[in-house]
């Protein structure tokens, strides 16, 4: 793993707040790494490049919700079918605050790597997300190729 670390992906201020033990099963571990290998770490590698191009500033992504066991997931309100729950989803922000470009640059390089849903998440009236979830594989597996918009709790095809 390059650019994230399990440490990253498993940290939850509300596991820690509520004393939820957020540590996750082998198999969800495997999830992780092989999310992280496969789908996170390429994404951005990407995103420095993209970065760099186009003079917007530091390239690093931050995991604002990763692993989240199903305790974890059910206290913060998650859904209950949540890749999360097995390691397969991440939510994810750039650190340069660049979240417009983010989100355009995320459904370009979708476009072309596996990946199960891409959803730009609580989306304001403009469509500028405060997150962008990223579910390399669904909770059997599967890679669905889901682009979506979430807006006052509503799923649409992604604006």
């Amino acid at each position: 793993m390059r650019y994230f670390t399990m440490d990253e992906a498993l940290r939850s201020a509300t596991a820690l707040k509520l004393g939820i033990d957020n540590t996750p099963t082998d198999e969800h571990r495997r999830h992780i790494e092989e999310s992280i290998i496969l789908c996170l770490d390429p994404l951005r590698g990407e995103w420095e490049r993209f970065c760099e191009r186009n003079l917007l500033g530091k390239a690093g992504i931050v995991i604002s919700s990763g692993y989240r066991g199903f305790r974890l997931n059910a206290a913060v309100g998650g859904s209950t079918t949540s890749a999360h729950c097995v390691g397969y989803a991440f939510d994810l922000v750039p650190s340069n605050g660049r979240m417009r470009e983010f989100k355009r640059f995320c459904r370009e390089w979708f476009a072309t790597h596996p990946f199960d849903q891409l959803i730009s998440e609580d989306e304001g009236a403009d469509g500028l997300p405060r997150w962008m979830h990223v579910g390399f594989r669904n909770r059997d597996g599967r890679q669905r190729r889901q682009l979506l918009s979430m807006r006052r709790g509503q799923y649409y095809p992604m604006s």
